[in-house]
């Protein structure tokens, strides 16, 4: 049986609010050989329903979101999905797919300890008591282990299945592989989802073409949304795709139906970016039904389909303005980032004004990716405020918090740093009224707020406490 056993290792995760698999144990000789005893697996799990929180048995402060299907027996091996949000919102994309893992019979465990800013070692700790407290207590197919992830979630998803052999693939959302020179030393198969207004769409383009080159079964889809969990749709289309591979790799049945579910599904995307002139999408579409069916039903109409249009000179025309926008997007990136502390309110104000100017972009392309800039201000506005609060530059810090506000008015995670602020400057009713508007905005990292030692002295405050209410309650939601 194969197994994952975690490598540690020291990985440099860029993240936000962003050996093989195979085991074995020596025993000592025996006269006789051993006998194994069937595993007790835990009948107590609820099945059909999102359990928030299970904790480890054999650590009490790690817990995790499960799901089982209403059929779910220990009788049967069951493949599954390990999901690490950015916010250790394990519950988040159970409950979002849950539906999902019902249709095709997947058990969902999502991680309520793995987040953004934790160190590797502490994540590839909690990931080990995760994986071994579900082996453990639920029959899982040891050759169907799946990873997904968002944002830095979707690195740890990456950097596991990395380090070991011992995943079958990984659905990867809103960010690419972790910046390790070990990136290819395990083959596995990935499906990105990454919003076209996502300032990490270039990394996962970037990312796709690698994979491409590397060997791996690979799919990039483009959403309509920014940096966040992919719609359910979306997901949908890689789950199927994940069961098709593994059908071709006799991980799994051959199951006609799944097949033409995944034609359906490209079939239909196809056709809508055909329709909107985008040739890219079509052609990327176009050249992935025929790598994900190829070999298992006939894709010969796709592949004259796909002929055609790279051999057009729209394509090629297409293929040139593509790589211009993206280098484009790149170096704008590196502008932005090199001005962010040189600039001020002012500057950024008009910064954001133009990009946000839907004239400012002369095709869709453009537009898509002057939105995609004015997240990435946020993002350096999150990373800027947070750093000069940690080292006390409360002015800096000020000024940061502004550029964030402006660039991303609904990140609840604006008004939660905004709430550390002015806690530093002594100011309690301003802090706990960020806290309520973090909470309205969806905050819902109830643990971090409770431990954030700046919030110690909130601890007694009946507006505080009903703050943390609001923010626990966002988590069954």
């Amino acid at each position: 049986m194969r197994t994952l056993s975690i490598v540690l290792v020291t990985i440099a995760l860029f993240i936000f609010s962003c050996g093989s698999g195979s085991s074995s144990e020596n025993a000592a000789a025996t006269t006789a050989p051993a006998v194994s005893a069937a595993p007790a697996y835990d009948q107590s799990l609820v099945r059909g329903k999102v359990t928030d929180s299970v904790i480890c048995k054999n650590d009490n402060g790690q817990s995790y979101a499960l799901y089982l299907p209403s059929y779910y027996s220990s009788d049967k091996k069951f493949p599954c999905i390990y999901f690490f949000d950015a916010h250790a919102r394990g519950s988040l994309p159970v409950k979002t797919y849950k539906d999902l893992a019902e249709k095709y019979g997947f058990v969902l465990v999502g991680s309520n300890i793995s987040k953004n800013g934790t160190q590797w070692q502490v994540t590839n700790d909690g990931v080990k008591v995760l994986m071994d407290d579900t082996r453990m207590r639920i029959n899982i197919d040891p050759k169907r282990l799946y990873t997904s992830g968002f944002s830095g979630g979707s690195r740890v998803a990456s950097t596991i299945a990395i380090l070991d052999g011992g995943v079958a693939g990984v659905i990867g959302c809103a960010a690419g592989f972790p910046q390790s020179g070990q990136a290819f030393q395990s083959k596995f198969d990935y499906f990105g989802l990454v919003g076209d207004y996502d300032f990490n769409l270039t990394d996962m383009e970037q990312l796709d073409e690698a994979l491409a080159q590397n060997g791996f079964a690979h799919q990039l889809l483009t959403f309509n949304g920014k940096h966040e969990w992919p719609p359910i749709a979306a997901f949908q289309m890689g789950l199927l795709w994940i069961q098709i591979n593994g059908m071709k790799e006799n991980l799994q049945s051959k199951n006609d139906s799944l097949i033409s579910d995944l034609r359906k599904d490209y079939d239909q995307r196809i056709i809508v970016a055909e329709k909107s002139g985008d040739i890219i999408k079509a052609h990327d579409l176009l050249d992935g039904i025929v790598r994900a069916l190829g070999g298992i039903t006939d894709v010969s109409s796709y592949q004259k389909q796909l002929t055609a249009l790279v051999e057009g000179n729209n394509f090629k025309n297409a293929v040139v303005a593509e790589a211009q926008l993206q280098k484009a997007e790149i170096s704008e990136q590196q502008e932005l980032a090199k001005q962010f502390a040189q600039q001020d309110e002012k500057w950024w104000a008009k910064k954001i004004a133009e990009l946000s100017n839907a004239g400012n972009g002369r095709t869709q392309k453009e537009s898509q990716m002057n939105k995609r800039l004015i997240n990435f201000i946020g993002l350096l506005g999150y990373m800027n405020a947070n750093h000069a609060l940690n080292i006390g530059d409360l002015t800096s810090a000020a000024t940061y918090l502004k550029i964030f506000k402006m660039a991303d008015p609904q990140n609840p995670d604006c008004s939660y740093l905004t709430a550390i602020y002015y806690m530093k400057k002594g100011s309690q009713q301003e802090a706990i009224a960020s806290l309520s508007e973090a909470a309205s905005l969806g905050y819902c990292d109830a643990a971090q707020l409770i431990s954030d030692r700046v919030f110690a002295s909130l601890q007694n405050n009946a507006a505080f406490n009903n703050v943390v209410a609001k923010i626990k309650g966002n988590i069954s939601k």
